[in-house]
């Protein structure tokens, strides 16, 4: 079984619609306990769920968006 996801806009295919919340975040680049998960409504849409845990296991659906949200330390510059 094939499922598609979106990352930050980017389309990836899983194997399985059981993965990991940090397994997601790397997809989108981004390095899990410094990132945050949201599920939203649609490409655009409002988030639905926000998931910090990088660990958790969550099952996704086909078609579902993601973004990542950066929450790690702030370096001033």
């Amino acid at each position: 079984m094939k499922i598609v996801v979106f990352v930050n806009g980017e389309k990836f295919d899983l194997p399985s619609d059981q993965t990991t919340v940090g397994d997601l975040i790397k997809l989108g680049k981004g390095i899990p306990g410094q990132y945050d998960l949201e599920e939203r409504k649609g490409e655009r849409g409002p988030v639905i769920h926000t998931y910090s845990d990088p660990n958790q296991t969550i099952r996704v659906h086909d078609g579902e968006h993601f973004t990542t949200k950066y929450t790690g330390p702030i370096n001033p510059s």
